[in-house]
This record gives structure tokens, sequence and C-alpha cells, in this order.
């Protein structure tokens, strides 16, 4: 699998630098951002291949985030994995019926997610 540009939507900084850190491991380029805002403007501007999207951010959350992905002609094409402190039923069928590819909840396991990551990557690039 080649290396790819994901954008990394966490708010906070510890799990942010963590899950980055991983990504970067594998050979992808990451860009980060904390807030919602500041996803969907880096999603617009950088065309990532993936995201990673928490649903607990500032401003707007990560469910709000992914439903203006989706909507968006320019970015609903992006596939989205929510990685998530939200692990009700609900909150998982939620995500993934409003666009997400994948949804892992936290905390997760290092090798499942970036397996969750290479399986997006290896159909979507």
């Amino acid at each position: 699998m080649k290396a790819a540009r994901v954008l990394l939507a966490e708010s906070d900084p510890v799990a942010r630098r963590f899950v980055a850190g991983l990504l970067r491991q594998q050979g992808h380029e990451v860009d980060e951002a904390a807030d919602g805002e500041a996803a969907l403007r880096a999603a617009r501007e950088r065309r990532p291949h993936l995201i990673v999207l928490e649903t607990v951010l500032p401003g707007r959350d990560g469910g709000e985030v992914l439903e203006a992905l989706k909507a968006d002609a320019a970015t609903r094409r992006i596939p989205v994995l929510v990685l998530s402190v939200r692990s009700r039923e609900e909150d998982v069928v939620r995500g993934l019926e409003i666009g997400a590819e994948d949804y892992v909840t936290k905390p997760f396991h290092t090798q499942e997610l970036l397996l969750r990551v290479r399986k997006i990557l290896a159909r979507t690039t």
C-alpha cells in the first residue's frame, strides 16, 4: 500500500499526537485539526485520502462535520473513519448511516486501527 495523506481531527492533544504518530510510522502524511471547523477547512483545502474523525470536537462536532463533508461535492468521496469515545450502539449506527466508512471506539487496539486504515485505503486509493 502506498503512503496516503490522512487528516486527523482530534481535540485531545495527547490522543492526536499518539494517533498521528502511529499513522506517520506507517508512512502516511498526516494533517491535524483540533476542532470541527479546522477539520472542514483542511478537508476542502488538502483533499486527504482518508479522514480519521473524532465525534467529540469543539465548535462543530464530528457528526456535523461528517454530514457537511458528505453534503459537499468536493469532499463527499473522501472516506471517513470515525474514532470516538461515543461507543453506544446508536452512536455507531448513526455514524455509519451518515456516511462513515468505518467506526472504531476508544479505547482502541493499535493494530486493529491500523488494519482498518489499511483496508479503507486499499479500497479507495
